[in-house]
């Protein structure tokens, strides 16, 4: 995969896009990233009906999660570092913590979904991919009917309601449904947290002198993310991150050579934060959670849960 990135390249050219860059800029699309991350966090805290814990401290987590992922060469370890943290360490239910994590990524992709709609609508440089409208518009349909159905399987399917774990994460997912103010706000959040994420692409695209309109940026940015975290690749998706960004500006009538010094910096950008969260804190959760573990500590019930949980303080 580098090596598709870097074959033919006008290395002059290259070379003139990064030396004008704005370290400036480039800083602001670093805490403009961190800003949308705490969006992100929060967003998720909304789905937390029964269970106090602070947006902090799930920013925290998301952010282990996602460094860890960087660090693997297949991105699958996010989701159940995540629940383990919650679940061992914060206390929260599996199913809630299960529960929560999957709506926050139906969410997410119902959203990024929406945006992509509205742009094919609304800008006329998002024209040429009409023909895929059927796409974003599925994966809304999909989502939805995938919620009702957990939903509805629990409360009608006695063979679930007899597994204790599928029987509460149903009744988890009804909670959430319970509280469409939530859901809502989960959206907004989500909507407001990728066209955070698209104006700290676009800061790095002005930061390289590329010359691409903030919507570019983001729906750049967005297929990119996408691309690069569901295809196998090296540690932090090095060189499929690039080559993924590149046919995408390419479709805009972006040069590969004015295109990868945007690349790298963005790659830099998304993936450098949440590792560096990850190697301070996992190693601290670690030993929290193998304390934890060793001390045997006693269950209790949450007010209106249908499932044990530990004990133990939350962030």
């Amino acid at each position: 995969m580098v090596w598709l990135v870097f074959r033919g390249l006008d290395w002059d050219q290259v070379g003139h896009s990064l030396r004008d860059v704005s370290p400036p800029v480039v800083m602001g699309a670093v805490i403009l990233f961190m800003m949308a991350g705490f969006l992100r966090a929060v967003r998720w805290r909304c789905l937390f009906i029964n269970f106090p814990i602070s947006s902090s401290r799930l920013f925290i987590i998301q952010n282990e999660g996602i460094g860890l992922n960087n660090m693997l060469p297949v991105r699958v370890a996010s989701d159940p570092a995540q629940v383990a943290i919650l679940t061992v360490r914060d206390g929260v239910q599996p199913s809630t913590a299960i529960a929560t994590l999957g709506m926050e990524r139906i969410i997410d992709t119902i959203s990024s979904a929406m945006i992509l709609l509205a742009a094919v609508f609304f800008v006329p440089q998002m024209r040429q991919f009409s023909d895929y409208l059927w796409v974003p518009a599925a994966v809304i349909i999909l989502a939805i009917v995938g919620v009702k159905t957990i939903s509805w399987a629990g409360q009608n399917f006695e063979l679930i309601r007899k597994v204790p774990f599928l029987s509460s994460l149903s009744w988890a997912v009804s909670e959430l449904e319970k509280h469409p103010d939530r859901l809502i706000a989960s959206l907004l959040l989500s909507i407001l947290f990728w066209l955070t994420v698209g104006v700290a692409s676009w800061f790095v695209a002005v930061g390289v002198g590329l010359p691409i309109s903030p919507i570019t940026a983001m729906v750049t940015i967005m297929g990119t993310i996408f691309i690069a975290t569901t295809m196998p690749s090296a540690p932090s998706a090095l060189g499929t991150f690039e080559y993924a960004m590149l046919i995408i500006l390419e479709r805009f009538g972006v040069e590969r050579e004015a295109g990868l010094g945007f690349a790298l910096i963005c790659h830099a950008v998304f993936f450098l934060p949440p590792t560096i969260i990850a190697a301070i804190f996992l190693p601290r959760e670690g030993l929290q959670i193998a304390q934890r573990l060793r001390g045997r500590l006693p269950w209790k019930r949450m007010p209106d849960s249908p499932e044990p949980m530990l004990t133990g303080d939350s962030a």
